[in-house]
């Protein structure tokens, strides 16, 4: 919302579109039923009103919560701001940073001053648990000769 729409709203002045609306044309209380009542009649003067976009978006920047305001009557105007704060959130999620932490190797002490002095951060995938460990040498086994 802008300086100019807040002003009209304290002087009781309307935006430009709302005097195009094709509800300021028409009777209030279709625009406004009594719950439970039908909002069909708004709801199709508002599908040929060239001003529709503009007053859904005035209805959810100023957060009225009642009648029928771009078409849409309260209930589906609670949706959209949802999942519209919904979408932020997955998009905040997605800009946070991973940080992956290695364990420190307890298995083998020796390696971990080998870790500790690194200079560039690991990227992930690059170690092995093969490569964290002494590999296994299985001990040889003697030999039988089998008779044929």
């Amino acid at each position: 919302m802008d300086g100019r729409d807040y002003l009209a709203d304290l002087l009781g002045n309307v935006p430009e579109w709302q005097a195009r609306a094709l509800c300021a044309q028409t009777d209030p209380e279709a625009f406004f039923p009594e719950k439970g009542g039908s909002t069909r009649d708004a709801k199709r003067i508002c599908a040929r009103c060239e001003v529709k976009e503009n007053c859904l978006q005035y209805a959810l920047e100023h957060d009225e919560r009642f009648g029928i305001w771009g078409g849409l009557s309260e209930r589906e105007r609670r949706k959209i701001k949802r999942q519209a704060r919904e979408a932020a959130r997955r998009r905040t999620e997605r800009l946070m940073p991973v940080v992956v932490c290695l364990p420190a190797p307890m298995i083998n002490p020796e390696l971990e001053p080998q870790f500790a002095l690194a200079s560039e951060p690991m990227p992930v995938g690059s170690v092995l648990v093969d490569d964290l460990v002494e590999p296994r040498v299985a001990p040889e086994r003697e030999r039988i000769p089998v008779a044929a």
